[in-house]
């Protein structure tokens, strides 16, 4: 997320600038092959939490795999800025 927020400033759009968020989480070996949802919320909600009226519409799929197979999750989101 926080990648994320940088990408976004670098053009010209903040956090609070997204509306959708697909989340894909890989199980942790870590974690007994779970995915790390609870880890997940807590960045979620750290970024999102109370800096945003209206958050982003999301989902969080758990999946086998990612193209890396070192990286445990993947967010993908989609940011709209009023250009008033």
């Amino acid at each position: 997320l926080k990648k994320i927020k940088e990408i976004l400033e670098g053009m010209k759009l903040d956090i609070s600038d997204v509306v959708k968020m697909q989340v894909f989480l890989v199980g942790d070996p870590a974690k007994g092959g779970k995915a790390d949802t609870k880890g997940f919320m807590e960045a979620y909600t750290q970024y999102f939490g109370g800096t945003q009226p209206n958050l982003p519409a999301r989902s969080v799929v758990g999946i086998a795999a990612l193209a890396n197979p070192g990286f445990l999750v993947e967010i993908e989101v989609i940011a709209a800025k009023d250009s008033k």
